[in-house]
């Protein structure tokens, strides 16, 4: 199966199980997030602030891998930040995988640098040990549901994870 594709049937799956699968939308949801942006965590799910808070280092971890394709990816990676793979699968689906030669530009240098892939190594690890050791993963996972932020947000990361693991892939065989 070609990339395209895998990215293709990534994103169908990750909007059926959003908009056919996920319990209904929770009217505090907003207030949650603006609380988990906050830092004020008491009554917030350790497990939940982990993941809401590597939903924010995937982006970046998806634009290193990306620093170089051409342009054109910009507006998808910043959507990334937002909206997570509903909103860069597209691009993987009309990018083009063939490979491609190295971008001299300072953005991909900058993605490209070992500093700052250590420093993205470093949080995710953090971030998964919060989720592992430092929350309640039980509790978390029984907020599937009836949250649909909760939810959609752990199919997001794994759609996430997809989407790095095609572009791994990718770049092997360039």
């Amino acid at each position: 199966m070609s990339f395209r594709v895998a990215a293709g049937v990534l994103w169908v799956a990750l909007m059926a199980v959003a908009f056919g699968a996920s319990p209904p939308s929770d009217p505090q949801a907003g207030e949650l997030i603006v609380k988990m942006m906050t830092g004020q965590l008491e009554g917030v799910n350790r497990s939940f602030f982990a993941l809401f808070n590597l939903m924010g280092v995937w982006p970046m971890v998806l634009a290193a891998l990306m620093a170089d394709d051409p342009k054109g990816k910009w507006p998808f990676v910043l959507g990334s930040f937002a909206l997570g793979a509903f909103a860069l699968l597209p691009w993987l689906v009309i990018r083009s995988w063939e490979p491609r030669p190295a971008n001299a530009s300072l953005v991909a240098r900058v993605l490209k640098s070992v500093v700052l892939r250590g420093m993205l190594a470093v949080a995710a690890v953090a971030l998964l040990g919060l989720f592992f050791l430092g929350g309640d993963l039980a509790a978390f996972v029984a907020l599937w549901p009836t949250n649909q932020f909760a939810f959609v947000m752990s199919f997001d990361f794994v759609a996430c994870t997809g989407a790095a693991v095609l572009l791994l892939l990718a770049g092997r065989r360039s």
